[in-house]
C-alpha cells in the first residue's frame, strides 16, 4: 500500500501545493524515502512470510535442499516469492542509490516512481494466487482483486504522504506563520480529495464485485468466517469515510488556527490506522475459505462435475450495487478535480 500509494500522493497532491505556496520540498521528500524504504523492507519480509504461510497447510515432505530449490522454481507459489524478493532488491537498491548520492529532488521523484511501478508488479504477484486466480474464473475476478489492492493503496498510501506533508509544515519554519500553516494545510485536504474519491469508490465498488463473485448468498456472509470478516471490513471502512467526510466538509471550513491544524493531524492518524485495519482484514481474508457450497454431479458417461450453488438475485443485486458505486465514484472525482483545479487558479 504504502510502496505504491506514498509517491502518487506525494507526486499528485503533496509536491504541487508545496510549489504553488513556495514551501522547501527536500525535507518531505526526504521523509518518503525513508517511509517507502521502511516499507520494501517490510514487503522482502512479508514476502518470505506469505510463501511459508502458502507452504505450510501443503504439509509437504522434502529429503534434501535440492528438492525444496526445485519446488521454489517450479512452483507457483516459489515463482512468486522469486517475482516479489526481485522486485523488492531493484526497489531497495533504488532508494539506497539516492540515500547515498544524496540526490536532489528530479533523481529523488524517479527512484519514489520506480518504487511505485514495482509496487504494482508485486501487487500482481498477490492477484495472481489469490481467491480469484484459484476459481479459474475468467479474467474479470482477478482484474476486479488487482483494482481492489490499488485502490487501497490509492487511498491509504496518498493518505501517508498527506500526514508526512501536514508533519513538516507544522514542524518547519512555517510553524511561525499561522497563516501559511493553515494555508497548507488546508489545501493539501483539497488535493487530496479526490484521490481519495476515486480510491474510496473504486475498492467499494471492486469490494462489492468481489463479494458477489465469492460469496454465494446472502445468508453466508452472516453464517461463515468469511463473511463476517467481510462486515468488519465494511464497518472499518464505514468508520474511515466517515473521517474523511468530515475532514472534508467540516474541518476544511473551519481550521482557522493552529490548534486546528493539530487536531486535524491526530485524526488523520486515527483514519490512517482504520485503513490500515481493513488491510489487516484483507490479510486475514486471503487465509479464510470463502463459503463456496458445491454440489457434484455424476454423469452417465463416468465423469464428474462440481457446481457451486449460488442466489442469483443476491448476485445481481450487489453486481448492481457495484456498477452504481463505480459510476458515482466517476461523477464524483471529476466534479471534485474540476473544483480542486477551479480553486487553485483563484
Amino acid at each position: 500500500m504504502i510502496i505504491v500509494g506514498l509517491p502518487i500522493g506525494l507526486i499528485g497532491v503533496v509536491l504541487p501545493v508545496f510549489r504553488r505556496l513556495d514551501i522547501d520540498r527536500l525535507p518531505v521528500l526526504a521523509s518518503a524515502r525513508r517511509g517507502v524504504l521502511a516499507a520494501v523492507i517490510v514487503m522482502l519480509a512479508g514476502a518470505v512470510a506469505l510463501f511459508i504461510a502458502q507452504v505450510m497447510p501443503l504439509e509437504l515432505e522434502f529429503d534434501s535442499p535440492m528438492a525444496w530449490m526445485e519446488f521454489v522454481q517450479l512452483s507457483l507459489l516459489g515463482q512468486m516469492l522469486i517475482a516479489r524478493l526481485g522486485l523488492g532488491l531493484v526497489a531497495l537498491i533504488a532508494l539506497l542509490w539516492t540515500i547515498w548520492q544524496r540526490a536532489g529532488q528530479n533523481r529523488s521523484i524517479g527512484a519514489l516512481v520506480v518504487c511505485a511501478l514495482i509496487g504494482f508488479a508485486a501487487q500482481a504477484t498477490i492477484t495472481r494466487t489469490s481467491h480469484s486466480a484459484a476459481m479459474d474464473a475468467g479474467w474479470m475476478p482477478v482484474a476486479a482483486d488487482f483494482a481492489h489492492l490499488f485502490a487501497g493503496a490509492l487511498w491509504g498510501g496518498g493518505l501517508v504522504a498527506v500526514i508526512i506533508a501536514v508533519h513538516h509544515v507544522r514542524r518547519t519554519n512555517l510553524a511561525d506563520e499561522r497563516g501559511a500553516v493553515i494555508e497548507a494545510s488546508r489545501a493539501l485536504i483539497r488535493r487530496f480529495s479526490p484521490l481519495a474519491i476515486l480510491g474510496v469508490s473504486l475498492a467499494a465498488g471492486t469490494g462489492v464485485a468481489l463479494t458477489s463473485v465469492h460469496v454465494g448468498d446472502a445468508d453466508a456472509l452472516r453464517t461463515s468466517d468469511y463473511g463476517r470478516l467481510i462486515l468488519l471490513k465494511i464497518g472499518l471502512a464505514t468508520l474511515a469515510i466517515a473521517l474523511a467526510a468530515w475532514h472534508k466538509f467540516v474541518t476544511w471550513r473551519r481550521m482557522n488556527t493552529l490548534a486546528d491544524v493539530r487536531r486535524f493531524s491526530h485524526r488523520l492518524l486515527i483514519e490512517a490506522s482504520l485503513v490500515f485495519g481493513i488491510f489487516a482484514g484483507a490479510a486475514w481474508l486471503t487465509s479464510t475459505s470463502p463459503p463456496h457450497h458445491t454440489v457434484i454431479h455424476h454423469m452417465a458417461d463416468g465423469t464428474s462435475h462440481m457446481m457451486m450453488i449460488a442466489d442469483p438475485d443476491f448476485q445481481r443485486l450487489l453486481l448492481i450495487a457495484a456498477l452504481a458505486i463505480l459510476s458515482a465514484g466517476i461523477v464524483a472525482v471529476v466534479l471534485e478535480w474540476r473544483d480542486c483545479l477551479s480553486s487553485t487558479q483563484r
